[in-house]
């Protein structure tokens, strides 16, 4: 896929991990739309990729049911008349409680409740717009941690990323469209934040040129 003619939804994108995919692909000639709760991090990455380039949009939406995913892509067809030929479905994973603590049943679920729901909200409604305009497409899970110091929570959200990632794979490939995940690896937990964002970054990219690649997880 040729990226600098391709519209690129990012999730999350008021998040470190999110702002920093869309100041690249927009760097790399992209339409980007920001997409993510309205908070003050989200005007920030908008005025980062503003700075950028100029086919920059935000969405900010209230929450991940059904009518704001419906209005995300009907703000979309507004301004652009085109839906995403790609989604950059960002995660960051929060540290998970200890087995042993008293109330980590209700954390626990909370944090991978919200998300599954995260993922696979923008991941179905994306790829049921690809399917609807026979979009050769392409969807992208990506997630980064919130505390390299504590990687408690980043093998769940590994699993859950290559589950969704595998089995939508096989969904979508009759209609031509393809998914990958890419995930920091547990062994590169003692680098520099810097150097595993700019892998996460470099292996999204690459998913998103190679019209080979699909139904797998790269390891940044």
């Amino acid at each position: 896929m040729k990226i600098n003619s391709s519209v690129v939804l990012v999730t999350s994108a008021g998040s470190q991990l999110g702002s920093t995919m869309a100041c690249h692909f927009a760097s790399l000639g992209a339409t980007v739309i920001l997409c993510d709760k309205e908070t003050p991090q989200l005007m920030h990455a908008y005025k980062l990729c503003c700075e950028v380039s100029d086919d920059i949009y935000q969405f900010p939406i209230p929450d991940h049911s059904l009518d704001s995913t419906q209005a995300l892509f009907e703000f979309i067809d507004r301004q652009i008349h085109r839906s995403p030929d790609v989604l950059i479905n960002a995660i960051t994973v929060q540290a998970m409680p200890n087995i042993f603590d008293q109330s980590a049943s209700d954390v626990f679920t909370q944090r991978l409740s919200l998300m599954a729901a995260t993922l696979f909200t923008f991941g179905q409604a994306t790829a049921e717009r690809m399917r609807e305009e026979k979009k050769n497409g392409v969807i992208v899970n990506v997630i980064s941690h919130q505390d390299y110091q504590d990687l408690s929570g980043l093998d769940n959200a590994t699993s859950m990323v290559a589950g969704f990632t595998q089995s939508w794979a096989k969904q979508l490939t009759p209609f031509n469209i393809r998914v990958g995940g890419v995930v920091p690896g547990v062994e590169h937990d003692s680098m520099h934040w810097a150097e595993i964002q700019d892998e996460l970054i470099r292996n999204t990219e690459y998913i998103v040129s190679n019209d080979y690649f699909s139904g797998r997880v790269m390891a940044a």
